[in-house]
Formats: structure tokens, sequence, C-alpha cells
């Protein structure tokens, strides 16, 4: 495509910020303080943006300001520009682990950060003893928002969907099984369709009531399942499933490591739930900066031992015993 230099002229990279910033926090006060400048600064900047683009851009609400669908279109496009503007332009700060004072946030469920802070913090405390950490509780679906916004660091969880602002790796494939007294189960260790969908069931969901993928499988082939709790806390469903006689489809790595502790036992599940993938995610504006990139390493080199330990448990063959 040829360039027309003219025409992008117009297009002052301060009016770019102001965009990106009030599409984050759909709040012009807080805009404006994102990116420092004043109010009416920011008012003026956008007034601008709206005569160029020919459209309103944003339009008041009871809850602050709201896109209008050019926005919303404009706005993945808008963060690449300033992301490649940050990353390949603007010199990466550097970072001293051994000396420099740093806190990074990292967006973990409950599981996932007990795989990894133990050996994370052991590994760091010695290379960094000014480094801390902040952990944001999240939801298994990885945080894509929370990402954008820069309130978190790095982001550990599913990863369905991508585009060109994040960055993942994938750690391993995580699987479903089901969780169960041992009589549940009975002897052959499989639990069969009809006990399955007949037995009172503990139900892991997202904050929000989401992760139904089981349900969804059910649906279409005209099934339901006898849910008695819902809870967001994976932790939580040992103890029902021991205490209350439930059973509860759980990420197989979580029931291996758990089972043994409550006497329970783990079956292959009747239904066929594809595997997911587990991913370290991050934004692209931080690809090449010197402390994040510093993280990333900590990271991986502290998941190592425990993804081996994952993967055996997803790789295990489908018969499983009763725990002992």
């Amino acid at each position: 495509m040829l360039i027309d230099h003219a025409h992008i002229l117009k297009f002052d990279l301060n009016l770019l910020v102001a965009f990106d910033a009030l599409m984050s926090e759909r709040n012009v006060t807080r805009a404006a303080h994102r990116i420092g400048i004043s109010q009416s600064a920011l008012s003026h900047n956008l007034g601008r943006l709206r005569t160029l683009l020919s459209d309103e851009l944003f339009i008041r609400s009871a809850r602050g300001i709201e896109p209008t669908p050019r926005a919303q279109e404009l706005a993945e496009t808008v963060s690449a520009i300033l992301c490649t503007i940050q990353s390949r332009l603007i010199e990466p700060e550097q970072f001293d682990p051994a000396t420099d004072e740093r806190t990074f946030t990292l967006g973990l469920t409950d599981y996932l950060e007990s795989l990894l802070m133990p050996p994370l913090l052991a590994a760091v405390q010695e290379k960094a003893p000014r480094v801390n950490f902040v952990i944001r509780p999240i939801d298994q679906d990885y945080p894509a928002d929370l990402l954008d916004s820069g309130e978190i660091d790095l982001a550990i969880g599913k990863v369905e969907t991508g585009n060109e602002l994040h960055k993942r790796r994938k750690l391993w494939s995580e699987r479903y099984v089901v969780l169960a007294p041992p009589e549940k189960i009975g002897p052959s260790g499989v639990m069969d369709l009809d006990t399955f969908l007949s037995t009172p069931q503990a139900v892991l969901v997202s904050k929000d009531g989401r992760c139904r993928l089981v349900d969804e499988i059910l649906a279409e082939r005209g099934l339901k399942r006898l849910e008695v709790i819902t809870t967001p806390h994976l932790f939580t469903l040992p103890i029902l499933v021991r205490d209350a006689k439930m059973i509860a489809p759980v990420p197989a790595s979580f029931a291996r490591a758990w089972a043994p502790v409550f006497g329970l036992a783990i079956s292959p599940g009747p239904v066929d739930v594809p595997p997911y993938d587990i991913s370290l995610a991050w934004h692209t504006s931080s690809d090449r900066n010197a402390g994040h990139a510093w993280l990333r390493q900590q990271v991986l080199a502290a998941l190592e031992p425990v993804r081996a330990n994952v993967v055996g448990a997803n790789a295990t063959p489908d018969l499983m015993v009763a725990a002992e």
C-alpha cells in the first residue's frame, strides 16, 4: 500500500493515545489521569478525532461513556499501533533483578497459584530479593481485558481465542475426569453414564456462571446431570465429594494430586469433553520489556518440573483405580 503521508500527518499520535485510554477506562476523568493530561485537553483531542473520523466515537451513558460501533471496530487496530510503537521504537528499559525493586501482578486461578508460586518464590527470593508478587484471582479462561488494561502482567489459564495484541505460550493440555467416593465408581474403576447423570454433582463454574461445557455437551444429547451445587472454588470440590458423597468433574492433574489426600477415586468421564490448553499469556507491549522478559523466564523455569507431573497425569490411561 502506498502511504499517504500528507493525510497521516493529520493523525497526531496523541489522538490515538487519547482514544486508547478512553476505550480502556470508559471515563473521561480516569482516562485523562491515566495519560497525564487535563480533562479539557482530553476532551479537545476527542473532538479532533471525531472530526477526522466523522463519528461520535464515544457517547454518554449511565455508566460513563460507551464506544460507538465505529470505535469498537477501530479499538484493536489503534491498540496494535501503540503497542508496536512502544515495543519497536521506544528503548526497552533495563532491569537488574539483583537490585531493582519491582512488583509483578499475576492472574491465576487458585489451583494454578498452588502449582506455580512455591517453586517461583523459591527461585526468585535469592536472585531478586526486592521483587514481589501480587496475585489477582481470575477464572480459568484467561482475561484478555486485564492484560489490555495493564491490571495484570501475566496470565496463566485457558486460552481459546487470541489476537495480535497478546502473546501466549502453551504449557500443557488438560482434560476432565470425575472425582468421586470409591463406592460410586465400583470395581471396574469406570463410572458409567447412568451413574454420572443420577449422582448429585458439585459443579465448577466461573464467577459469572460460565464454564458449562459438560452441560452443553449433555444438552446436545438431550441429557441433564443432577447438579446440586455450583462453585467457583476448585479446592472446595474434594471436600464436598468426600463429605457430601457427591461427584465432581475436575482437571485430571488436580484429581491426581488431591484424590489420595481425601481418599477419593478417579474415573474417566463418561461424557466426551475435549481437552483444553493451559497457556502463559501476556500483552504484546510487554514483549521486549526487560523486567517482563525476566519474569516470563522465571515462570517457565519454575513450571518445568510441575509441567512434567501435569502432563503425566493427563497422559495416564483412562482406567483409574480408587485412591488408597
